[in-house]
């Protein structure tokens, strides 16, 4: 995954966290990664759009590891609610 920016809101009192990102195998296609993030900073639920469509994507560990990673560089600390 190549990622190219990350942000992070508060909508309706819950944290979002919004990483922007292409896969290397359709450079062409511009995707999200939006984290509902937990207020102990565990993420909750990680959910993969594309125009706005939800892809129903399950992302596999390597790809949660690089996203909590590029979050971490960008000053944000999250967490796979699982790997407490």
């Amino acid at each position: 995954m190549i990622m190219d920016y990350c942000e992070q809101d508060v909508i309706d009192g819950k944290v979002q966290l919004h990483i922007g990102l292409q896969f290397e195998d359709e450079p062409d296609s511009l995707y999200v990664a939006e984290l509902a993030v937990a207020d102990n900073g565990d993420v909750k639920a990680w959910t993969l759009f594309f125009n706005g469509f939800d892809c129903k994507y399950t992302f596999r560990p390597e790809e949660i590891e690089a996203l909590i990673r590029y979050a971490a560089e960008h000053g944000i600390t999250i967490q796979a609610a699982s790997s407490r």
